[in-house]
Parts: C-alpha cells; sequence; structure tokens
C-alpha cells in the first residue's frame, strides 16, 4: 500500500471559513514547504497546517511544493474558533471561542458548570447557528451566577423576574439585551431541564411599534452610485435587487448565482431555510465582469486573502457610499433590504410574492411595508393641492 508523507483535508472555522488542512509529516520536505508559505498557520489541537481556501493560495502552495505526491482525505474538520490573524477582530468584545468558552463557566460552581454544558449540547442537537450558541450561553451564564448557590432546577420563575429588574435598573441592559437574556433562559428551562412551555411574555420588553426606515429610488440611485469599486459595486446591488440580509450576502457562493436563469438561491437563510430571489437582469453585465476579474473560488465575496468577506467590511462599503452620496447617514445594511420591500409595494407586486422573496415567515411581517405606502399615498399632501393656481 502505497503511503504518502502528505494529506489534504478541508476545515471550518466557527464563522464558516474554509481552510485547507495539511497533514505532514514532522521533519519532512513537505513540511518544510508549507512552513515557508507566508499565510499558515498551525493548530495544535487537530495537528494541522492550515491556509485559507481560494484560488490563488491553492496555486502558490502547489508553486511551493511542486509534484508532491499528497493524498486527499475525504473529511471535515471543524474549528471551535475564529482565526484573527487572516480576518481582523470581529468585534472587540470578541476574542475566539475557546476564550468566549472559558468566560462562558467562568466564577460557576460546578453544578451550574454542568448546567451550561448540558445546554451547549443541547444547542449542538437543534444545529442552532454559532452566534446563538454564544449568545444563549453567555446569557445563561450570567443568570445563573446570580444565583451561584441556588441549582438551576430550584429557580422559579420570580427568581427570574428579580434577575431582570436588577439588570434593567442596575446594569441598565439595553432592550435586545433583554430580549436575549428571556430567550436564553426559556431555552434553558423547556429543552435542557424539559419544562412545558415556559411563558415569560410579561418580562419582555414592549414592542416599539416602528416603521422601518428606507430611502426612495433617487436617494437609492445615488448611493448605488456612489462607489467605483466593482466589488462594493456588487455589494451594494446585490443587497438591495435581492432584499438580502447581511448574513445572506457574504454567505452566497459562487454556486448559488444562476445567471442563465436569472435567480439566486439563498441557502440556511434566517430561521435555517432556503428561498430563491430574483438576479436583476441590470446586475448580470456587472455580475460578470466581477467574476471575470476578481475569479471567487467558493464564496462569491471572498476577503483578500480567501474566504468569506467580513460583515464589518460590508458595512464599511456601505458606510463609505452613505457619506459620497450625501444620503441619510442613519442608513445601514438592512435599510437597503427595507428599501427594497417598500420599492416593490409601492411597485404593485402582490404583498405574497413580496413575502416569499424576503423569506418571512408570516405575512404580519411583510405587512408593515403596506403601512409605509399606505401613509404615503393617504396621509401625505402635497403643498402643491393646497395652492388655487388653476386658471
Amino acid at each position: 500500500m502505497k503511503t504518502y508523507n502528505m494529506e489534504v483535508l478541508k476545515a471550518i472555522d466557527s464563522e464558516q471559513n474554509t481552510y485547507f488542512a495539511f497533514k505532514v509529516q514532522v521533519s519532512s520536505h513537505e513540511m518544510e514547504q508549507i512552513k515557508s508559505c507566508p499565510i499558515r498557520f498551525w493548530d495544535k489541537t487537530h495537528k494541522v497546517w492550515l491556509i485559507p481556501y481560494s484560488k490563488t493560495n491553492w496555486q502558490l502552495l502547489f508553486q511551493k511544493i511542486g509534484k508532491t505526491p499528497y493524498r486527499v482525505v475525504d473529511q471535515v474538520i471543524q474549528l471551535d474558533y475564529f482565526p484573527e490573524r487572516f480576518y481582523g477582530k470581529k468585534d472587540a468584545s470578541i476574542t475566539s471561542a475557546k476564550q468566549k468558552e472559558k468566560g462562558e463557566t467562568e466564577g460557576l460552581s460546578s453544578f451550574h458548570q454542568d448546567a451550561i454544558l448540558r445546554m451547549k449540547e443541547q444547542l449542538i442537537i437543534r444545529r442552532y447557528q454559532p452566534n446563538t450558541h454564544r449568545t444563549y450561553l453567555s446569557c445563561m451564564a450570567e443568570f445563573l451566577r446570580y444565583y451561584n448557590s441556588i441549582s438551576a432546577t430550584d429557580l422559579k420563575y420570580e427568581d427570574i423576574k428579580t434577575f431582570m429588574l436588577h439588570k434593567i435598573r442596575v446594569d441598565k441592559i439595553s432592550e435586545s439585551t433583554q430580549n436575549s437574556l428571556i430567550n436564553a433562559i426559556k431555552f434553558y428551562y423547556e429543552h435542557v431541564e424539559g419544562r412545558d412551555k415556559f411563558y415569560l411574555y410579561d418580562l419582555r420588553p414592549r414592542k416599539a411599534k416602528k416603521l422601518p426606515g428606507f430611502l426612495s429610488k433617487e436617494e437609492t440611485a445615488k448611493l448605488l452610485k456612489a462607489t467605483e469599486n466593482i466589488k462594493h459595486r456588487l455589494i451594494l446591488q446585490l443587497i438591495y435587487s435581492a432584499g438580502l440580509r447581511l448574513g445572506e450576502l457574504i454567505r452566497l457562493k459562487v454556486k448559488d448565482i444562476h445567471i442563465e436563469m436569472g435567480i439566486i438561491e439563498i441557502k440556511c437563510a434566517k430561521g435555517k431555510k432556503d428561498r430563491i430571489t430574483k438576479l436583476s437582469k441590470t446586475l448580470i453585465p456587472l455580475l460578470q465582469r466581477y467574476l471575470m476579474e476578481y475569479k471567487p473560488s467558493y464564496y462569491l465575496i471572498e476577503g483578500q486573502t480567501g474566504g468569506k468577506y467580513s460583515a464589518r467590511s460590508v458595512q464599511a462599503v456601505l458606510h463609505q457610499a452613505v457619506q459620497k452620496s450625501g444620503v441619510d447617514e442613519n442608513t445601514t445594511v438592512h435599510t437597503l433590504r427595507h428599501t427594497f420591500a417598500t420599492h416593490l409595494i409601492l411597485d404593485g407586486m402582490d404583498i405574497r410574492l413580496v413575502q416569499e422573496l424576503l423569506g418571512h415567515n408570516s405575512l404580519k411581517t411583510t405587512e408593515i411595508y403596506t403601512h409605509i405606502t399606505d401613509k404615503m399615498e393617504k396621509d401625505v399632501i402635497s403643498p402643491l393641492d393646497h395652492l388655487d393656481i388653476s386658471e
């Protein structure tokens, strides 16, 4: 049986970025070649060298290695951290998954540490997203620290209420943090402790009836024309033309774009649902030019060293376009999604089709856009209508 000094596998980090993973013999020629690559790092846990997945990196690597025989192993290594050296820090409060995991149980009694571990198992079994893992575990750990000498099983509704009042009055938490804490506690008692439906409605903040912000068609055109960079222009036009969420954009793969059919497949969107949305005919020439010039190998929008483009980079692209175009400075990536929906409703599209394009579970969520258009049509009166200019 032929033996190989090098095996090639696939690895995915906690943020779903992809890597080549190389297992090589210690002190071998192959190891020296891998170590001579400027874009690599050593994973101690799995004992592999990792290099961000991209066509460019593959070509660079095999210029170094030459005709060295290797074996491809059909195995995916799941990394439980995010390598900041390639992508930069995701957030000032986030370092690595290992540090996060340590922080989840730090300062907890042994029986509370066990509760956190059991909660983590349920989150994995139910295939919640990594971001949800971090949020729920962090929130639940915070709740348990407040009652560190009492078993989670013995805590009642009144204890949860006391904790929430403390967080609101003393720590001045935001409404979103309040909801996150309640979601985590509810998940724990329903799925870890196995209790019946755990109703905590009266501990949630009252929902503000806010209409989503959106741009006029003129403002949208100014924004989309504000950048000359092909990749940046494609990012903004994709979000607006397809009503994409930020996470949906950066997870798009080259294979999800079907130019001939004029559709975009959106995989594992919010609520882990797939959907299909329209690929704008106007966008296709720009898209084809981008594909020719940038040659993305896996993700449609890739970072400089391959792998998934970061959310913060998308936000930076939009921020620059907002400043240059002079539109409302509070415009966000989600504003473009709201603008997409509002413009479709204004143009007369059936609300149920808009619901499908947006990927909304409930029609009620989509109906908020009809409130915007109704308000524009019924409540707004042009000042010209008050003037008597008839001849």
